[in-house]
């Protein structure tokens, strides 16, 4: 029955409102709502519920980031509350790690600048890594440029104000072009006029696989071997799972010497990686599983290849030690000092994960993962093993942020992979390689 609203002819105009606000709402609340209505709402927040979950699950690509200070350093901040603080203490510790007998920390080879989908057409970026600072653009045809962001003889910073034009970056401001065909900076006077200013180093650069990669060589040789390329990938056969990314406070060697490390597999890389990336803190071990790890190092001695190397790699996870699941075979292909790509073959189907060391700065490293796989992967199985690569990771980091190098440590007959990587990678090192000495101390070439 519909509620009845009487007024008395004494209230003024502010009752009346009061009431038809009070008796309009009981009215509304009071409404029989059709029985249509519930079930339909019910359909549809189920619906987009359904939707969202498909998209996390079967669609969106995995991306995880994770900064230096992030891992190893619970210590720091577990007694120093205040954020500036621990970055401060974290900074110091830094700065404390024994140099002296470091090798040099930019070797020669092939690095990542840039993922390719980071950089679109018609834009340019600044990029600092391996101590340079610079400028890297894609023109209107697709291809990407990089040079040196500073000009030393116009004393001129040009990642500042400048706009992608054709090839070209176009400095309106000034009237100055740069070039992208041969990094010659010119003054534009007018359509047909331009008058040569300065040359800017033009760096040898790939686009593959996803990645820009840049070619550094501290006596300025030329590139004498190539990153591979992988057909899947570029004709878009395999599909894109997702990436991560890290910073390590580590020298570049430590990393890829990690692979030649086999005997660490079975202890730092052992916990199932339910207990994520410090496992001595999970909150339920999963003691009853664990990863089982089998592994070989070799250089490649093939004439042309002695840049590459391979690790071989099976792996299954055993429960209670009596059952064996997820059985996977797994090659990771070294290819110079910084480029990786482990190459998976298990029931789930095949994928190449790459794994990119870039050095930032001379203990500073970034990782970059990128994971592609065949159609007949389920994309969860992508995303899981990106997880699963992240969380092992983080182990392996926890220990590089502490850790010092050390350049004629003991090893056991077990760690003989050592002794015969440490002897590969140093090709990789030339006579004017910077070395680093501590901010704290004088000299040094970094």
């Amino acid at each position: 029955m519909e509620p009845e609203i009487k007024f008395s002819d004494s209230v003024d105009q502010n009752d009346t409102a009061y009431a038809l606000f009070h008796y309009g709402s009981e009215y509304i609340l009071n409404a029989e709502v059709p029985q249509t209505v519930t079930p339909i709402v019910v359909y549809s927040v189920a619906a987009v519920a359904l939707m969202t979950i498909w998209y996390f699950l079967f669609v969106r690509p995995f991306d995880w980031n994770r900064d230096f200070s992030d891992l190893g350093f619970d210590d720091v901040k577990a007694k120093y509350p205040n954020v500036r603080t621990q970055k401060l203490v974290i900074d110091s510790l830094r700065r404390r790690k024994k140099v002296d007998d470091m090798p040099p920390v930019y070797p020669n080879g092939w690095f990542i600048i840039l993922e390719t989908d980071s950089l679109p057409k018609n834009a340019s970026k600044e990029v600092s890594v391996l101590g340079l600072n610079l400028l890297a653009w894609r023109g209107g045809s697709g291809k990407s440029y990089v040079t040196d962001a500073y000009c030393s003889d116009l004393k001129a910073d040009l990642s500042l104000e400048g706009q992608v034009n054709g090839e070209h970056i176009e400095y309106y401001a000034t009237g100055r072009r740069l070039s992208g065909s041969d990094g010659k900076l010119r003054k534009i006077s007018s359509l047909s006029d331009a008058t040569e200013l300065a040359t800017v180093k033009l760096w040898d650069t790939m686009e593959m696989n996803g990645f820009i990669y840049l070619w550094y060589h501290a006596e300025g040789e030329c590139p004498n071997w190539h990153p591979p390329i992988f057909s899947q990938i570029e004709s878009g056969e395999w599909k894109y799972r997702g990436r991560s990314e890290f910073k390590v406070a580590c020298h570049i060697q430590e990393i890829p010497e990690n692979g030649a490390d086999v005997a660490h597999l079975n202890v730092v890389h052992k916990p199932a990686m339910f207990t994520g990336g410090k496992p001595i803190d999970a909150l339920f071990k999963w003691s009853f599983l664990k990863h089982v790890w089998s592994a070989s190092w070799a250089a490649n001695e093939r004439l042309g290849e002695e840049h590459q190397a391979v690790m071989k790699v099976h792996h299954h996870m055993s429960v209670f030690d009596k059952i064996s699941l997820m059985s996977m075979d797994v090659e990771a292909h070294q290819i110079g000092p910084g480029l990786v790509f482990l190459e998976f073959n298990g029931f789930f189907g095949k994928g190449i994960l790459f794994f990119m060391v870039t050095p930032l700065e001379p203990l500073m490293q970034k990782i970059t993962h990128r994971f592609y796989s065949s159609s007949s992967m389920l994309h969860p199985f992508g995303m899981l093993i990106l997880l699963g690569e992240a969380i092992q990771l983080e182990r392996d980091i926890a220990i590089w942020n502490r850790k010092t190098f050390v350049n004629r440590p003991l090893l056991t007959k077990e760690d003989k992979a050592i002794k015969s990587f440490r002897r590969w990678f140093s090709q990789f090192y030339s006579e004017n390689s910077p070395k680093y000495h501590s901010p704290d101390r004088s000299g040094g070439d970094v």
